[in-house]
């Protein structure tokens, strides 16, 4: 009885240790803290010197690359200088981020002779000469910050009326990219 008694005893401690058993899991912490994200305006849009031969008017399509190309024979841009306008977008090396800009025309007014004159410019477009950008749609568009640094060039089209007044044309404040990290 007495054996019985102890073989009973010895087997409940065991099955009371294996019961009781836990088991554990840990798992580490950790936090990145990233480059703030920024965006400098490095050039300003120029159309470059455009002459309205006729009363009919047009658009002109001034490319990323900073090429201004007239839609008719109404319309010749005369050197001046075209330049694209030019964005450099500074983050932490290969994230994802969000541009936007103005989904609508802004206007462009005119000065001297041609106040109270003014003109449209819409359809934005976006090439990057570093990092990577998306097509822009509605005024958003995706890209990543390769190294860190995104150069983003941005194209529009000008409208010019056939009445359009001859002058200098200008919008100092119209033309808004926001960036945000993904």
């Amino acid at each position: 009885m007495k054996k019985l008694l102890a073989l009973f005893v010895v087997v409940l401690g065991f099955s009371a240790v294996s019961f009781g058993q836990a088991n554990i899991a840990t798992a580490s912490s950790s936090a990145t803290i990233v480059t703030a994200l920024n965006v400098q305006k490095t050039t300003d849009m120029n159309f470059g010197n455009i002459l309205r031969v006729n009363a009919t008017g047009g658009t002109v399509v001034l490319s990323p690359a900073g090429s201004p190309t007239p839609s008719s024979a109404d319309l010749t841009v005369l050197g001046g200088a075209p330049t694209a306008a030019v964005f450099t977008v500074n983050g932490t090396a290969n994230s994802t981020y969000s541009i936007t800009t103005n989904s609508a025309d802004i206007t462009l007014t005119g000065a001297g002779t041609a106040a109270g004159d003014d003109m449209k410019l819409g359809t934005f477009t976006l090439a990057a000469t570093t990092g990577t950008v998306s097509a822009l749609t509605s005024g958003s568009a995706t890209g990543v910050l390769l190294s860190g640094t995104a150069v983003l060039n941005m194209g529009a089209t000008l409208t010019v009326k056939g009445t359009q007044l001859p002058g200098v044309y200008t919008n100092a404040t119209g033309l808004i990219v926001t960036v945000n990290y993904n």
